[in-house]
């Protein structure tokens, strides 16, 4: 019983080590690519929580991955936002202004 316990706890920590490499991949700030509109920044951190700063405002997030290439961003009033990761980018489809393109800051 104790090995078949280990056992499993091993595996555990082996599946956890693995799904951290694409989320540290993930996080980091992000760019708006629109030059119509104000400054957007979009922040992901590797605790699971974020910011998108737009202008002077800003609106914290959790973040969470659920499944290949896609992000889903929770905000703190209920709504939620849905992400594609590209190579270097996120596409956002936001409420009211539709898709927007985000590259990650330093690429």
């Amino acid at each position: 019983m104790r090995r078949m316990l280990l056992g499993a706890l091993a595996s555990g920590l082996l599946l956890l080590g693995a799904c951290r490499g694409p989320v540290e991949d993930i996080v980091g700030d992000y760019e708006s690519e629109r030059v119509d509109l104000s400054p957007a920044k979009l922040t992901l951190r590797s605790d699971g929580g974020g910011a998108l700063t737009v202008g002077a405002e800003e609106a914290p997030f959790r973040w969470e991955v659920r499944e290949e290439g896609r992000i889903v961003l929770h905000t703190r009033q209920g709504g939620v936002i849905s992400a594609l990761r590209r190579p270097g980018l996120l596409e956002l489809d936001m409420p009211g202004s539709g898709k927007q393109i985000f590259r990650k800051a330093g690429k």
